[in-house]
């Protein structure tokens, strides 16, 4: 069957008006005039083609540089026609294109489309008022992915037909998924990837008027949705919408409705998952849905007429992957399907994930960015208006429901304080950059990396800094953009005027100007430290900047909040700044030479603190009370530990203070503090492990001193044998999962002993996975026993892994493999991940490798050199360059020695590394990589020392023994 004749419809916009065009076949579609058919649209009503096209340019200015891959060209419409085919992994394509040459000086230049991994077959055109299509001259510029098409010097307006093939990517453009015993087809493009599937436009410059319209040929097994409705009874031709390409997406698809969380939102997932407990995601979908309605002032079925009338949110066995199209969200299903008794872990991974997805239906397709360089603007206010979402989801104002999660807390340690620590880096990057972004490689980067977090943490701040309480003038700037710029592009510079709009009326005067106080947050790496210090008569703060390794000063204004032990305070009020700070500030606080004095109120800054030598001292002396300890908020007790750890790791205070400040956590119990620890502790743990593991005559269980000397409080008051049938708060709940995963992993005796009691089913006659396991501490228990023990365990797990009812359970078991010591088995699963029959699913690999880095120091090892050897099919077996580029720079934290860094950067210095266009984060990841190789020549060794030798706790449990040994010796 011919492609071109199953081409219904293609739209052609010229201001407000639409005119259809059949396109059903070569002699149809021959016999169009697209300049009688301009004349006939309200306004136009010169006499000749060439008075119409200036026509064009004069009236429209919007149309102006819109996807200028070369100057003076824009795209009005497309319509594509795609026909998969299944068993070749190809599909056929058609593609009709209405081009506009808009300035006089680039006429006669070729029309240049992007045009990556397709085969072009042919490509036709009609000019002006012509009927007649002929055939283009054209070449393929492989190199550069891009389709070069000649013109003629006195043409101002084009139609192309180009009749093309293309491949089926694995996870990425248009692929084929799998589940059980079927399969899905979907096409998702952000943010580069529609030139895998139709020749275009595939960058952002400015506005785009572009309309585009799809037809899927040779589906008819399954269902089709898109952005838009269907045209008439088709159920494969769909209503062209304005917008990019990368806003494009599609699922033809044999999933079943498991759910309606509310009326036209509705919840898919594989057939099997129906009896699967699905109530937290249905109602979380529910509470998102018309709380974001309402926090964007944007009802959602009318962002666009023509969207599809439903809000269709697709749960994915294989793939977890942004989704920015309009109507059809994608969502890996260990994200949002949980059994009825369930981890809290996955439970709060499941409400950020569903969260962020449905706010980019608002903030991605209603609003884009011009350049990817503006990109943070659309991702901070997504995962802004995300997190509020999920904090009014978690908030029970009648009753103190301990089942509920404390956002506020997971926003400061998974948002902000990770994001300090990324942005420590030499080569993190910028929030905004100083030039737009084109290349596939440096958008992958930018939109991918360290904005996710930074953006949201900066926007949390200046929500403080702007309001108070009852004004959220990010809330209210969203809303303006929402309504004055939808389906339209923003840059930093119109939400900047957003904010402005409102908050010049009413706001605070903290700041003057917003644009020169967020330009210096927004266009420089890193972030300020403030250096504490007590006078006579005051309290003098000074700033520098903050980097693991030397950076250029910079001058940042920085919003103060603090409190004193004479008259402690940490409400939520008091997180509202009432200062700023220039270069340097003397504030009139007399302090007790006993006395404290802390900053940055619940860690809602982003900066870092830093005390003077005394300070820290007052500091210790109150958290090592418990009475005093207690005074202090847990957000601020996680805040010292994270920023005096980071501190000492970048030479601005000595490792001895940071670990006395660590030393005090055995009073500690609370998540907030735990996870500053383990995050910044599990650095030095793996550097500890090489470095023991290379020397003969070290200690082999120094990190474990650590751990027995800060742990005692969490291993009496939580423990590591928590009993089903008692109700605990939620974050007690996961603040043992952690502690006793990060303990278990460093090899702590109680621990490791508590896995192996929980292991083995006691009521099976078989080696079985005792399947009452809570799900919090599973995989502390895998992955020790896997460590620990010998085959029997692992064809337990494996037993197991065949009849665990949710995926999550199945990457918990799968991850725990990973810790296996025997290096032939870790080789054999990794080789597992890239066969051509591999039993694992896209994200199934992308977790075990990253699992397998992570693991040891020996398995850090042999994924580096696995990756070295098998780049290529990794790139293509786990999801193209996103997931390799993920993996990298996984791998590069997990290098733990000069040998492991050396042949890190070797490889990615290679000629043969066989990178491709991941080679610029490879490089990125190689900077890391000599960070830490610095940290571990300027302190290793005297962490080592310090743990060996400040190990009191541990002796006195010694001393005790001893005694207890001797009292029983001489009784006996």
């Amino acid at each position: 069957m011919n492609l071109l004749t199953v081409i219904t419809v293609f739209s052609l916009i010229v201001f407000s008006g639409t005119i259809p065009i059949s396109i059903k076949n070569h002699d149809t579609f021959k016999k169009s005039n697209v300049i009688n058919d301009l004349k006939a649209n309200e306004g136009f009503n010169k006499a000749n083609s060439e008075d119409i096209n200036e026509n064009i340019i004069i009236n429209d200015s919007n149309i102006l540089g819109i996807n200028t891959i070369r100057p003076g060209m824009s795209v009005t419409n497309y319509a594509i026609a795609i026909e998969p085919d299944l068993d070749s992994g190809t599909f056929d394509g058609v593609a009709i294109i209405d081009i506009i040459i808009t300035e006089a000086s680039t006429r006669g230049e070729d029309v240049i489309l992007y045009s990556t991994d397709l085969d072009i077959h042919s490509v036709k055109f009609v000019v002006g008022s012509g009927n007649n299509f002929q055939n283009a001259e054209f070449k393929v510029n492989d190199e550069a992915g891009r389709l070069e098409i000649s013109t003629h010097d006195d043409v101002t307006l084009y139609r192309f037909m180009i009749e093309y093939t293309g491949n089926m990517n694995v996870g990425w453009g248009l692929f084929t998924g799998r589940y059980d015993e079927d399969t899905y087809i979907a096409m998702n493009l952000h943010p580069t990837h529609a030139r895998r599937v139709f020749p275009c436009m595939d960058e952002l410059t400015q506005a785009s008027n572009t309309r585009i319209s799809f037809t899927f040929n040779g589906l008819d097994a399954y269902t089709i949705v898109t952005n838009s409705k269907t045209q008439g009874n088709s159920n494969n031709e769909f209503t062209a919408l304005p917008g990019p390409p990368y806003l494009w997406g599609m699922l033809a698809h044999n999933l079943e409705n498991i759910v309606v969380p509310t009326p036209n939102v509705l919840l898919y997932g594989r057939p099997t998952l129906q009896g699967i407990q699905d109530s937290q995601a249905s109602l979380a979908i529910n509470s998102y849905f018309n709380f974001l309605n309402a926090w964007t002032d944007k009802d959602y079925f009318s962002i666009v007429t023509d969207q599809d009338g439903k809000m269709h949110i697709y749960v994915l066995p294989d793939l977890s992957r942004e989704w920015h199209s309009l109507s059809v969200i994608g969502l890996w299903e260990g994200d949002v399907f949980m059994e009825r008794s369930h981890s809290i872990k996955q439970r709060k991974v499941a409400l950020v994930k569903i969260a962020e997805a449905m706010a980019r239906q608002w903030f991605g397709y209603v609003i884009y960015p011009e350049n990817w360089r503006y990109q943070w603007v659309i991702s901070g206010l997504a995962s802004y208006a995300a997190w509020d979402a999920i904090r009014e989801f978690q908030h029970n104002p009648v009753s103190n429901d301990i089942t509920m999660l404390d956002v506020d807390t997971l926003f400061v340690t998974e948002v902000i304080q990770e994001s300090l620590l990324l942005d420590g880096y030499a080569g993190a990057q910028l929030l905004e950059p100083n030039d737009d972004i084109f290349d596939e490689d440096e958008v992958r980067y930018h939109v991918n990396g360290l904005l996710r977090l930074k953006a949201p943490a900066i926007l949390r701040m200046l929500r403080f800094i702007l309001g108070d309480e009852e004004h959220d003038f990010i809330k209210t700037a969203a809303q303006t953009l929402l309504y004055r710029r939808a389906l339209d592009t923003i840059n930093s510079h119109i939400f900047y005027d957003s904010i402005k709009s409102d908050w010049m009326h009413s706001g605070t005067d903290l700041i003057n100007n917003l644009e020169d106080y967020l330009e210096t947050w927004v266009h420089n790496t890193g972030y300020p430290v403030i250096f504490v210090s007590a006078r006579p008569g005051g309290v003098l703060l000074t700033q520098e900047r903050f980097g693991f390794t030397s950076v250029p000063e910079v001058n940042y204004k920085i919003p103060l909040t603090f409190t004193t032990s004479l008259d402690p305070n940490f409400d939520d009020e008091h997180i509202y700044p009432i200062e700023m700070m220039d270069q340097t500030k003397a504030l009139d606080i007399t302090l007790n030479s006993d006395s404290w004095i802390l900053f940055n109120i619940q860690g809602q800054g982003y900066y870092r603190v830093n005390y003077a030598d005394d300070l820290w001292e007052n500091i210790i002396d109150a958290l090592d009370d418990p009475d005093s300890r207690e005074e202090i908020h847990p957000l601020n007790r996680a805040t010292l530990v994270d920023d005096s750890l980071n501190l000492a790791r970048a030479g601005k205070l000595k490792y001895d203070i940071a670990f006395e400040v660590v030393a005090t956590m055995e009073h500690e119990k609370e998540y907030a503090v735990w996870k500053a620890f383990i995050r910044n502790m599990d650095f030095i743990r793996k550097r500890l492990e090489a470095l023991v593991s290379s020397e003969d005559n070290l200690d082999p269980d120094i990190y474990i001193k650590m751990v027995r000397r800060v742990i005692s409080r969490v291993e009496d008051e939580i423990g590591f044998d928590p009993d089903p049938r008692v109700s605990e708060a939620a974050m007690v709940t996961m603040t043992r999962g952690l502690v006793m995963e990060h303990a278990c992993k460093s090899n702590y005796n109680p621990c490791v002993a508590a896995a192996v009691d929980w292991f083995y089913d006691s009521d099976s006659d078989e080696p079985t996975v005792n399947p009452d396991i809570p799900h919090e501490i599973r995989p502390a228990v895998y992955c020790t026993m896997v460590r620990e023990g010998d085959d029997v365990v692992i064809d337990a797990l494996y037993d197991r892994l065949e009849i665990e009812p949710t995926m999550y359970e199945r990457i918990v078991i799968l991850e725990s493999l990973a810790c296996s010591q025997n290096e032939n088995f870790i080789t054999s699963l990794l080789y597992d991940t890239i066969a051509d029959d591999s039993p694992y699913n896209l994200e199934e690999r992308n977790k075990i490798f990253a699992a397998v880095a992570s693991s040891s120091f020996n398995n850090a090892f042999i994924a580096m050199h696995f990756m070295a050897e098998r780049t290529i099919e990794i790139r293509n077996m786990y999801g193209g360059p996103e997931k390799l580029e993920e993996l990298i720079f996984i791998l590069a934290d997990n290098m733990a020695d000069e040998g492991q860094s050396a042949d890190f950067q070797i490889w990615v210095n290679s000629l043969s590394s066989n990178l491709q266009d991941s080679e610029m984060a490879a490089k990125k990841a190689v900077e890391r990589v000599t960070t830490h190789l610095v940290w571990n020549r300027a302190h290793l060794e005297d962490v080592y020392d310090w743990i060996a030798e400040n190990n009191s706790p541990a002796l006195t449990t010694s001393i005790i023994l001893l005694l207890i040994t001797v009292f029983v010796t001489l009784f006996n």
